[in-house]
């Protein structure tokens, strides 16, 4: 009878040690699985189904100007950009968010964020027109590369020229920043492409100029 009784133990304790080895692994498995699921949500969090202009106004807070007609943030080359209007492109830091007196003031570093829909294949002249010459030398970036703007025969303008290759390639954003010491007034920012711009100084060629006018925020 002793024997019966230790064989019964026996098989209550391996029932037991089966049924505890048996909700460990039910409790790892859903443990795993919980993780994925949260992992998942956390991973669409942070990247929202949303189009470039939405996360780069309401989520990364880079533009100034909501803009829902510019999903894309898509700068075409070439166009004259109206500075004094609410661009799309125009970054939250650095500019002004009104314009006055027909300029938009440029206090600090800022510039544009935007987007290609061709891929650039040749250098791109950019020009900008202030109110007044610059008393010391502009510098600007464009994602990775350094350059500088320099004067033309126009005391207000100033130009500088852009290789293709500083340019991201498909449809990420591209960052153009200009490193300003002390507050500029801007009126226009023009892009085109240098072969086109060459041309241009042969003939009379208005570029179209491009302005927004939107929902106000």
């Amino acid at each position: 009878m002793t024997v019966d009784v230790a064989n019964d133990a026996m098989q209550i304790n391996t029932k037991k040690s089966r049924s505890s080895t048996i909700l460990r692994i039910t409790l790892i498995t859903l443990i795993a699985i919980l993780s994925c699921y949260y992992l998942w949500v956390l991973y669409k969090a942070v990247t929202p189904n949303v189009s470039i202009a939405y996360k780069a106004y309401y989520i990364k807070t880079q533009t100034l100007f909501w803009q829902p007609k510019e999903p894309d943030l898509a700068l075409s080359i070439p166009s004259s950009l109206d500075l004094t209007t609410k661009v799309p492109y125009l970054s939250r830091k650095g500019w002004s968010k009104k314009a006055d007196n027909g300029v938009r003031l440029l206090n600090n570093t800022g510039g544009l964020y935007f987007t290609l829909p061709l891929k650039v294949k040749e250098d791109v002249k950019v020009s900008i027109t202030l109110t007044s010459p610059l008393s010391s030398p502009l510098h600007f970036t464009v994602n990775q590369w350094h350059g500088a703007f320099s004067s033309t025969k126009q005391s207000n303008v100033f130009d500088a020229i852009i290789p293709a290759s500083a340019f991201k390639s498909g449809d990420s954003l591209q960052t153009f920043q200009v490193n300003v010491l002390t507050p500029l007034a801007f009126k226009l920012m023009d892009f085109s492409f240098l072969s086109l711009s060459k041309n241009a100084s042969h003939h009379a060629i208005t570029p179209t100029l491009a302005s927004f006018s939107v929902t106000n925020n």
